[in-house]
């Protein structure tokens, strides 16, 4: 009598990763079955089976529905493999582009926790500002000042819709624009000219009229903690700052941007927000 060669379900089980129920529904739904059922009812997978099962739990986890692997197995040949095995792939750059959009997201995040460490609020100081590319939001001053809340909520909201749709968002802050005129005026910080998103990704395909740098170059920045909202006092010691220092010309805007808000604590108390201006050169 001829040996056949193979492992029982719960061998067979082990060896793939998976526990026995799989393979029991598997069979149940016609994707995949013993290679033969012993007149005792054991069932027995033969070792040729390993690997073409390995190879559909890995589609499986690919996000590829069970029913479409059981159209495959039913009517399997290279060309059908074939395929499939291009959809899957092209499905697996898109992953890793997604997962490689995560881990910057990550990174970005972790970045700004450090940089909090080692922040000290309510001071001004001079800092050397990297360049950063930002998208901005439909202009909001306007509603700010006729305080249309239910408009400066639609502008919010389409602003990152558009991020998150566009895939824009790569961890860094929220962030809004203050006019030189505004945060000059003592009780017009509040005054927003336009929100914006920082990003590291390309604003190839972001329309000009939204798509804009934060330059590279010298910056007066202060950081308070608490209400975002609440700016009055860190502008107060940016106009003190420059009336001490009449040689500093402020840029056209100031840019707020949030460092630690509702993701990374539960305390509004602890919230902490920089305040940015450009000085202009010499």
């Amino acid at each position: 009598m001829t040996h056949k060669m193979g492992f029982r379900t719960g061998e067979f089980a082990r060896i793939c990763g998976v526990n026995k129920r799989t393979l029991h529904y598997y069979d149940e739904q016609g994707i995949f079955s013993p290679d033969h059922v012993e007149e005792n009812g054991y069932r027995s997978y033969a070792v040729r089976q390993l690997y073409p099962f390995i190879m559909i739990r890995m589609l499986r986890q690919m996000g590829l529905d069970l029913s479409e692997i059981k159209s495959y197995m039913a009517a399997r040949s290279p060309e059908r493999l074939e395929k499939l095995l291009a959809s899957q792939e092209e499905w697996l750059q898109q992953e890793l582009r997604r997962m490689q959009d995560m881990k910057r997201m990550v990174e970005n995040q972790r970045a700004i926790l450090a940089h909090a460490r080692s922040i000290v609020c309510d001071r001004v100081v001079e800092e050397e500002m990297s360049a950063m590319p930002l998208v901005y939001s439909s202009p909001v001053r306007a509603a700010m000042a006729a305080e249309d809340w239910n408009g400066v909520e639609r502008i919010i909201m389409e602003h990152m819709r558009y991020i998150l749709t566009n895939g824009l968002n790569t961890g860094y802050g929220f962030g809004a624009l203050v006019a030189r005129d505004d945060f000059l005026a003592p009780g017009q910080e509040m005054l927003i000219t336009r929100f914006f998103t920082l990003t590291d990704k390309s604003l190839e395909h972001v329309p000009a009229e939204i798509a804009a740098v934060r330059s590279a170059g010298r910056y007066l920045v202060t950081y308070f903690k608490g209400d975002y909202m609440d700016t009055s006092a860190a502008y107060g010691r940016l106009r003190a700052y420059l009336a001490a220092h009449p040689e500093i010309s402020p840029g056209p805007y100031s840019y707020e941007e949030s460092i630690l808000e509702d993701l990374s604590t539960a305390n509004p108390d602890e919230y902490i927000t920089r305040i940015a201006v450009p000085v202009l050169p010499r």
